[in-house]
């Protein structure tokens, strides 16, 4: 086990972000996926003052990787999208210790690739109301 030179903060959907979802999807329901948490890395941070900090200079990308697995149209995405509306919408939780119990090579990816693929096969198989 080896601990690597990231700690990570987890996002879980609060009920604001639900009703967004609800009202842009126009599923009622929303079972699929809602109550998945994303998991983040983050750069390394001291303290729990200093991991704010490190999540407010992030929370952007986070929000709007979230925000784009549920609809691509950023038309009806809320504007503006402000920190203290991340933390309405999301429950957040601080990683101040990521273990790799992998022996296998740690890889980067294409992000912005990736997850447009991913959004769109979610997107697909997806079942709706």
């Amino acid at each position: 086990m080896t601990a690597i030179n990231r700690c990570a903060v987890g996002i879980g959907p609060r009920q604001p972000l639900i009703d967004w979802i609800r009202q842009v999807s126009g599923d009622r329901d929303v079972r699929w996926g809602a109550n998945e948490d994303g998991l983040y890395l983050l750069p390394e941070y001291e303290d729990d003052s200093e991991a704010k900090v490190v999540l407010e200079d992030n929370y952007e990308r986070i929000f709007k990787a979230e925000l784009q697995s549920w609809c691509r149209d950023q038309a009806l995405w809320p504007s503006p999208r402000t920190f203290a509306l991340f933390q309405e919408w999301f429950e957040i939780r601080f990683y101040d210790l990521v273990d790799d119990l992998s022996r296998d090579e740690l890889k980067h990816h294409d992000v912005d690739q990736a997850f447009e693929q991913q959004v769109r096969q979610t997107l697909q198989d997806s079942p709706r109301a």
